[in-house]
């Protein structure tokens, strides 16, 4: 499957290229995503991709949760908090078919995308305007 292989070397030159901030944003899409495919795929009973879509949301929550250094800012254990009960949400969601669980993952986690993604583009151009101040 030719394409597969392209569309996966692409994604993994997409990621080893990105920026830091970027990686970010690209880690709540993907979770955000995942979500909103999993809730569609409830609603069609199409528990096989509910299932896939709910395990790879899972993973990334893991990520994002492991990556976070708490102890550097005082935002830091409310975050991990709010991963720690995403992650149950999600599970819930999964196993139980709880609609309104995935919901309110959506709910918690669609804030904190946009929050990040203003954040990451911020932080961009600081980075553009040193570039520019030192040429």
């Amino acid at each position: 499957m030719p394409s597969s292989r392209a569309r996966s070397a692409y994604l993994t030159n997409t990621v080893a290229g990105a920026p830091p901030e970027r990686l970010l944003t690209m880690l709540y899409d993907g979770l955000v995503n995942n979500i909103a495919v999993a809730q569609d795929a409830l609603v069609r009973n199409d528990f096989y991709t509910l299932n896939e879509r709910l395990l790879q949301a899972q993973d990334i929550v893991l990520e994002l949760a492991g990556t976070l250094k708490p102890e550097l800012w005082s935002g830091g254990p409310t975050l991990l908090a709010i991963y720690d009960y995403v992650y149950k949400l999600l599970v819930r969601g999964n196993v139980n078919k709880d609609a309104g669980a995935l919901a309110d993952a959506r709910r918690l986690l669609e804030p904190l995308q946009e929050a990040w993604h203003v954040a990451a583009e911020q932080v961009l151009a600081d980075k553009a305007a040193r570039v520019a101040a030192s040429a």
